[in-house]
């Protein structure tokens, strides 16, 4: 007998649980995790308004790299990318607190400072 309260997993990409600065819409937060497809952040917000299902959205990650003949430096990721999920996780004084799933609608431009 299978158990059917297991969710099945329909992700076409393998999520690595990250946590990336990330840029977008005048905040700064932190992914909770990323794969080549998309991105999942919490973000703290008196504007639930700003992250609509449907959204297009500008953003930047910023990213530690290091190789064996290169000393480790940063990089930005910048992109374009959809809004697909919200769901509101709290609500304190400082705001709601918001999951947003974010789906990548371009290949990343690698920056480098």
């Amino acid at each position: 007998m299978t158990d059917i309260s297991k969710k099945i997993e329909n992700r076409s990409y393998t999520r690595l649980e990250l946590s990336l600065p990330l840029k977008l819409l005048n905040y700064k937060v932190k992914t909770k995790n990323i794969s080549p497809g998309g991105t999942y952040f919490e973000v703290v917000t008196d504007n639930i308004g700003l992250f609509p299902p449907g959204k297009m959205v500008k953003f930047e990650i910023l990213a530690k790299t290091s190789t064996l003949r290169l000393p480790s430096g940063m990089i930005r990721l910048a992109g374009s990318g959809t809004i697909i999920r919200n769901e509101e996780i709290s609500n304190d004084q400082h705001g709601k607190k918001l999951g947003v799933a974010l789906v990548f609608t371009e290949k990343l431009e690698i920056l480098f400072d």
